[in-house]
């Protein structure tokens, strides 16, 4: 069985839902809304075309690094696999409700700038909200940087 893959760059629609553990770990859901540019040949110009919106799930360490970084009205590039999830509602009516499960999520870089932070391996569930803020500043601060590196030698050299 081979699964569908997408790629989906638009804008997040609202809130990231985030819930704690499970059998399957942290999980996050938000709304991605893409609206085509369309060349309207009537009037010789662009215009917008229906936005489409997406339901996007992420799991455990993805989950919680999009809580952190991913807010409503950041431009994204989502890339994940397409899966459809079936019920029975009350009535005993099949429903089905499409959502892209996601791989990968970023800012868009073609659309403003973002600060990368890298997460610790070993991370412990926080127990107090400013426990990861704390634990990633703690890394930053621990990062030797290539201009370190060149300074420490004692070759101040004047380009």
């Amino acid at each position: 069985m081979s699964d569908v893959q997408t790629t989906i760059f638009g804008y997040v629609g609202g809130e990231i839902a985030f819930s704690e553990g499970g059998a399957r770990g942290d999980h996050a859901t938000f709304r991605v809304g893409s609206t085509p540019r369309l060349f309207d040949k009537n009037n010789g110009g662009w215009r917008d075309g229906e936005t489409i919106w997406s339901t996007v799930s992420c799991w455990r360490a993805l989950a919680g690094n999009v809580k952190t970084s991913v807010h409503v009205g950041d431009p994204v590039v989502v890339i994940g696999k397409r899966r459809v999830n079936s019920w029975q509602d009350e009535s005993g009516e099949k429903r089905e409700r499409e959502f892209v499960d996601a791989i990968t999520v970023c800012h868009d870089l073609a659309r403003g700038t973002s600060v990368f932070r890298k997460t610790p391996r070993t991370l412990e569930r926080a127990e107090e909200p400013d426990q990861l803020s704390r634990m990633l500043d703690a890394a930053e601060q621990s990062t030797v940087t290539a201009e370190d590196t060149d300074n420490a030698s004692g070759d101040d050299v004047a380009a």
